[in-house]
């Protein structure tokens, strides 16, 4: 085999080893992480998490629909005691006339623990009601939320780590219901860190270089039966 023939397969090779490790990471670093609790104070939860560089928790709620709520067909039916995401925006707060029963949570990671509270509900499916969760405000009025919301700086590590999850403060309407936490990525297709790993997100396109490479190698195998025949 001739030199640029080997050294385009070197190439080509090196091409391949990278597309297969950049997407490892970014389906490492896009994982979402989920854990059941109970809505009742004193409800604890541990859920282990990896990150590549320092992060910050970005949390959310995930509310079962009961199956006589949900229809046949399309959505789940709205809960009113989940809240509902009618917001009135002024000076860097929202304000909802229904924020929903609320729920406070102690997220504890490598720094002191953080309060967070349920925002009303603003995502629904077939089965499921999404509340996002955000720092505490305390200023003595549930209906008003900080938007955009101020996340912790990077208080959880590089490598692998523990949020610890407790239950502080539940309405009424929704205590002993069981829920799903989630733990969201630092990296998903529409968001970003604003850190070292966001070129991790060309990954995303891995098939679009898989078919190229595919070519590539086609082509490369091609010229080099053809070598081989005429050196015999």
């Amino acid at each position: 085999m001739s030199s640029p023939l080997k050294w385009a397969w070197s190439v080509l090779a090196i091409l391949c080893t990278l597309l297969i490790l950049g997407t490892t990471a970014l389906h490492i670093a896009s994982r979402t992480v989920r854990a059941r609790i109970d809505l009742k104070p004193g409800a604890q939860v541990s859920i282990p998490v990896f990150r590549f560089v320092p992060d910050s928790p970005r949390l959310s709620m995930e509310f079962d629909v009961p199956a006589q709520a949900s229809p046949s067909t399309g959505f789940a039916r709205r809960r009113p005691e989940l809240g509902e995401w009618r917001p009135s925006q002024r000076e860097g707060t929202l304000y909802f006339a229904n924020p929903g029963e609320a729920v406070k949570l102690r997220v504890a990671d490598r720094t002191r623990p953080q309060v967070y509270e349920a925002l009303p509900a603003g995502g629904w499916s077939r089965d499921r009601i999404h509340r996002s969760l955000t720092p505490f405000l305390d200023d003595g009025d549930p209906t008003r939320f900080r938007w955009p919301p101020r996340l912790p700086s990077r208080s959880i590590p590089a490598g692998r780590s523990t949020l610890d999850i407790t239950v502080l403060e539940v309405g009424d309407a929704i205590q002993g219901e069981r829920v799903t936490v989630v733990v969201e990525p630092p990296l998903t297709f529409k968001r970003g860190t604003g850190g070292p790993i966001d070129w991790l997100w060309y990954f995303y396109f891995w098939p679009f270089y898989a078919v190229i490479l595919g070519i590539a190698g086609g082509v490369l195998a091609y010229i080099t039966r053809k070598e081989l025949r005429r050196t015999r």
